[in-house]
This record gives C-alpha cells, structure tokens and sequence, in this order.
C-alpha cells in the first residue's frame, strides 16, 4: 500500500498517480481535506471509509469509477461533485454521509450502487440522470430528509429497500420504464401522500409500500398482475383503491389494517385472495368480490368490525377453495348471486353460513 503524508489535515495525492489504493486513508480521523490531481481514474474501496474529518473532495473528471465503501461514513463530507466522467458509484460507497445535503449524479453513470447512499440523512435533494438504469438495493435506504424524488423514464428496475425508511419522502415519480419496484421500496416512507405506479410495472411486489400511512389513495394500472403480500399493509391513510382488472392475485395481509379505506372491490379478472387481506380495515362497510375467485385464505375480513355488505359474484360456493374455517366480519349480511338454489349452496357451507345473513343480489347491484 502506498503511504501518504497529510500535513495540516491535507492530502496532496501526488501527480501521475492513476488510482487511489484500497483502504488508503481508512479510518483517518485528522483528514480534514484532499486534492486528488486528475491524473487518478478509479477511487479504490474504502479508500476514505470512516474519515469522519473529511469535510471536503473535488474529484476530477479523469476519474470513471468511485468503488465500494470509497467514502463511507464520511460524517463530516457535506458536498461533493461526481464529474461527468465518472460511470459507476460502487455499493456503499456513500453510506452513512450523514453531513451531505445535496449531490447531482452525472448523466454519465448507470447504475446506484447497491446502499450507495444508504444513512445520509441530511440528504435533501438528488438529481437521478436519464442515463441511469437500475437503483441498487437499500440504495436511499434511511435517507429521512428527502422530500421528493424524480425516476426517469430510463429506470427499469427499482431495488429491493430503495427509499424504505425516506419518511420525509412527499412525493415521488416512477418513470414510465419501470417495470419492477423491488421488495420494501417504499416501506416505511410515511410522509409519502401520493404515487403514480406507472403501466410498465408488473407486479406490486411484497411490502412495497408497506406502513405508507400518509398514502390517501392509489390506482392499480392495467398492466399489474399480482399484489404480493402485505403489499400496502398499514397504509392507515388510504381512502380509495382502483384495482384493475389485469390483477389475478391479491396476497396475504396485502391492505391488512387499512383502517381508512371503506370499501373495496375485487375484479372479475382476481382468481386469488391471501390470508388476512383485509384484515383488520375497520372502517370498511362494504366489500365486491368478482366472479372469478377460486381460492380465499382464511381472516380474510378478520377484525372488519362496521363490515356491512359482501357481494359475491360467485354462483357455486363449490368454486372457491378457502383455506381455514372462517373469513371474519361475520357480522356483515352476505349478497350472493339470485339464481335458482344459490343462497342455498352458501347456506350450506360451514364457512359461508357464519354470516349474519345470506340474501340474493337484486339485478341491478354491485
């Protein structure tokens, strides 16, 4: 390794050096500042890590890739200027930044590494570039102080954790490439009032936007197919939900204690309803199920306590398979299609004849 004198709290990295070793200033707490001659092209890992000191860098346009760890736990960094040339941000490289308020990522770089800026929660604003692709995991993980975040159209994957945690996080737009929002997102974001999820993605995976309580409303697009579990669980705001009817599964817990949403309804096109979906909504009085549904968990309307009304759509009780002996919300009167011996199908059934009542639909209803 290469030895560097630092004199006053300075570094002067000699000129004609092209890269800045591994681990080369690691833990020193008395660097205060560095010049870096643009002679260096790659920042090693670790090569600041833990220089709490560190209040100051200009890095120089020679230089293309920051790696891993290169500035992490840096507390004391409060600016830096990524150069146009720089291509890569390595995992962690920012993590726990504490002192950083601001940074504009160049329209050079790719890809966020994975937690690149995970802790920096003095960080109150970014600018993602139309040239990144991909946001790593954890990438924005904790970073309290932002409020709102642009996602170009050039994003295409948003990674597992990206803004859990952001809970100064307003507002935020997905750009309209994106096709998957990883696991745990946006958990956590409780200041986040709105989204707009847009066509591209797929799928809602599991806790996305879970514990999102500030969420009022959100619409599901046309090209989602599943909501996984406890997708928007805890989303104590969320008033209203459009679920499209490209959506085949709901999971488990997925609006479990959504205690502001009053009612729901579930597309012809949901062939599946997970456990405790709805559990604990109470403030929901009344609920459509579509006549596609072939499988229901159980306490799917567990802890619903001003449940009213359930329509379902389906005419044989034979179709649904449920998992468990009851649903919930038995309190609730249950409308199930008017044709000839279908009350008397559900009435039945262990599980359907819970229900306060069983009653036909009338021709015109839900």
């Amino acid at each position: 390794m290469a030895k560097y004198i630092i004199k006053d709290g300075v570094e002067r990295i000699p000129k004609g050096k092209t890269r800045i070793e591994d681990d080369a200033f690691c833990d020193c707490k008395e660097l205060t500042s560095v010049v870096i001659p643009d002679s260096v092209t790659e920042i090693g890992k670790c090569a600041f890590y833990g220089c709490t000191g560190l209040t100051s860098i200009v890095i120089p346009d020679s230089v293309t890739k920051i790696g891993s760890f290169a500035f992490n736990g840096c507390t004391g960094l409060k600016s830096i200027v990524i150069p146009d040339s720089v291509t890569e941000i390595g995992n962690w490289a920012f993590e726990g930044c504490t002192g950083l308020t601001g940074i504009v990522i160049p329209d050079s770089v790719t890809m966020i590494g994975w937690s690149a800026f995970r802790g920096c929660t003095g960080l109150t604003s970014i600018t993602i570039p139309d040239s990144v692709t991909m946001i790593g995991w954890n990438a924005f993980d904790g970073c309290t102080s932002l409020t709102s975040i642009t996602i170009p159209d050039s994003v295409t994957a948003i990674g597992d954790n990206a803004f859990r945690d952001c809970t100064g996080l307003t507002s935020i737009v997905i750009g309209n490439s994106v096709t998957e929002i990883g696991y745990e997102a946006f958990r956590g974001c409780t200041g986040l009032t709105s989204i707009v999820i847009p066509d591209s993605v797929t799928k809602i995976r599991r806790y996305t936007f879970y514990g999102c309580k500030s969420l009022t409303d959100v619409t599901i697009p046309d090209s989602v197919t599943k909501i996984r579990q406890s997708a928007f669980r805890g989303c104590t705001g969320l008033t209203s939900i459009v679920i499209s009817d490209s959506v085949e599964m709901i999971g488990w817990s997925a609006f479990r204690g959504c205690t502001g949403l009053t009612s729901i309804v579930i597309p012809d096109s949901v062939k599946s309803i997970g456990w405790g979906a709805f559990k604990g909504c109470t403030g929901l009085t009344n609920i459509v199920i579509g006549n596609s549904v072939k499988k229901m968990g159980t306490c799917i309307f567990d802890g619903c306590t001003h449940l009213e009304s359930i329509y379902c759509h389906v005419e044989d009780p034979k179709q649904i398979e449920i998992f468990g002996a009851e649903l919930g919300g038995h309190q609730a009167t249950l409308y199930v299609p008017a044709g000839k011996g279908v009350v008397a199908a559900y009435k039945e059934k262990a599980v359907w004849k819970k229900f306060a009542a069983i009653k036909p639909m009338e021709e015109q209803c839900c």
